[in-house]
């Protein structure tokens, strides 16, 4: 559920995924829109646990 979450996030690249994958180059820019996906996986995942 979260691995398919975080690929979500990664494929469809929300507002600041967009932004930072578009302004920050280099290796550093390629990881860190991986993260930021896998924290709005997370998001979700916490909040659908919260309200289950």
């Amino acid at each position: 559920y979260g691995f398919a979450l975080f690929r979500f996030f990664d494929i469809i690249k929300p507002w600041p995924i967009k932004w930072l994958d578009a302004k920050v180059h280099g290796g550093f820019g390629i990881m860190i829109d991986d993260v930021i996906a896998g924290i709005f996986g997370l998001i979700v995942v916490q909040l659908t646990a919260y309200l289950i």
